[in-house]
C-alpha cells in the first residue's frame, strides 16, 4: 500500500508539473501575441536608426514619418470601426478621391469667398452620406458589405470622372485650406494634429461609451446583440458613415498637402495599407480584436518600413512587395490568434 501511495503521489506531482509548464507556455505565447507587433515596431526603428543614424532617427524624419502616416491612420481608424462590426468597406479608396476632388472643385469655384470651413463641412457631409448609403444597402437591402461597398466605389469612380471630365485641379485653391496640409502649429504639422484629434475621438468613442460597447457586441455576435435590444441595423449606418467621413477627411488632407485635386487614384494608395494596418492591429494588445490603438501600431509599422526602405535607397517596387507580404502575414497571424482564442 505504501508503494502504491508513493506511486500515486509521484504521478500527481508529475501531472501538476506538466500543468504548470503548460500554463507557463500559454502565458508566454499570450504575451508574445499581445506585444509582438510593438516589439517588432521597436526593432524596426532600431535597425533603420542603426543603418542610417544621420537621417532616420532625426527629429525631422520622425515628423516626416508621422506626416506621411497621418492620412493613412485617419482612413484606417475609420475602417477599423467597420471591421469591429465585421463589415468590410472597400469604398474608402473612392470616397477619399471624392473628398480630394470635391473640396478643390468647390473652393476653386468660389476662390474669393472666406467660407473654407463651411466648404469642408459640406464635403464631409457628402462623404458621410455615401457611408450612410452603404450602411442602408447593407442593413435594409441585405447586400453583403463586401459587395455593396465595392459597387459603391465603382459608382463613385464613374461619377467623379464624369463630373471632372478627367481634369486635375492644380491652381486657385485658397492658402487657408492648403495650410492644413503644408504648415505647422507649434512645430507639429497640422495634418498630424488633425490625425491626433480624430484618433483620440474614435478611441474614446469605442472604448468609453455605450456606442462603442454596442459595436463590439454586434461584432461578437450580431444575433445575440439583436436579442439584447441593440438596433444592429442603425449601427451599420453609423460604422460605415464614420468610415466614409474618415476617408473623405483623408482625401481632403491629401488635397491640401499636394495643392491639387485629382479625379483618380488618390485613395488607391490607402486601401491595401488600411486593411493591412487594421489586421496588424488585431494581433496587438488584444489579440483577435480590432481596436484603434492596434491600428495605430499597424500604421506606424507600415510607415517606419516605408520610410526606412526609402532612406536606405531601396527601389519602390520592393516597398510594394513588402507591404503585400505584410498584409498576408497580418491576415494569417490574426486568423491563427483568433482560432486560439476561441
Amino acid at each position: 500500500m505504501s508503494d502504491d501511495a508513493t506511486q500515486i503521489g509521484i504521478e500527481q506531482l508529475g501531472r501538476a508539473e506538466t500543468s504548470r509548464r503548460t500554463k507557463r507556455d500559454r502565458d508566454w505565447k499570450a504575451e508574445v501575441s499581445r506585444y509582438g507587433t510593438i516589439i517588432a515596431l521597436v526593432v524596426l526603428f532600431a535597425v533603420f536608426s542603426f543603418a542610417r543614424p544621420d537621417v532616420f532617427a532625426t527629429e525631422f524624419n520622425i515628423l516626416s514619418i508621422l506626416s506621411q502616416a497621418s492620412i493613412l491612420l485617419i482612413v484606417s481608424v475609420g475602417l477599423t470601426v467597420c471591421l469591429i462590426m465585421g463589415l468590410y468597406d472597400l469604398s474608402i479608396s473612392a470616397v477619399a478621391t471624392l473628398g480630394n476632388y470635391m473640396i478643390c472643385s468647390l473652393l476653386v469655384m468660389q476662390a474669393d469667398q472666406p467660407y473654407v470651413w463651411l466648404t469642408i463641412v459640406i464635403v464631409i457631409g457628402l462623404c458621410a452620406i455615401v457611408g450612410i448609403a452603404n450602411g442602408a444597402i447593407v442593413s435594409y437591402l441585405g447586400v453583403s458589405a463586401f459587395i455593396a461597398t465595392l459597387a459603391m466605389g465603382s459608382i463613385l469612380t464613374g461619377v467623379i470622372l464624369g463630373y471632372s471630365q478627367t481634369r486635375t485641379i492644380v491652381g486657385g485653391i485658397p492658402d487657408s485650406f492648403l495650410a492644413l496640409g503644408q504648415q505647422s502649429t507649434f512645430g507639429i504639422p497640422n495634418q498630424v494634429l488633425i490625425m491626433v484629434v480624430i484618433v483620440a475621438f474614435l478611441w474614446a468613442l469605442l472604448e468609453h461609451t455605450q456606442i462603442g460597447r454596442n459595436l463590439y457586441a454586434i461584432g461578437g455576435s450580431a444575433e445575440a446583440a439583436k436579442l439584447s435590444g441593440i438596433a444592429t441595423k442603425r449601427y451599420a449606418l453609423l460604422a460605415l458613415g464614420i468610415s466614409g467621413v474618415c476617408a473623405g477627411i483623408g482625401g481632403m488632407i491629401a488635397a491640401a498637402n499636394l495643392a491639387a485635386g485629382r479625379p483618380t487614384g488618390v485613395g488607391d494608395a490607402y486601401l491595401l495599407n488600411a486593411f493591412a494596418a487594421s489586421f496588424i492591429g488585431a494581433s496587438t494588445l488584444r489579440p483577435g480584436q480590432f481596436h484603434v490603438l492596434g491600428t495605430l501600431v499597424g500604421v506606424l509599422i507600415i510607415g517606419v518600413i516605408s520610410n526606412g526602405l526609402s532612406v536606405l535607397g531601396v527601389e519602390t517596387y520592393w516597398q510594394y512587395i513588402v507591404q503585400g507580404v505584410l498584409l498576408l502575414a497580418a491576415m494569417f497571424g490574426a486568423g491563427v490568434i483568433s482560432r486560439r482564442t476561441i
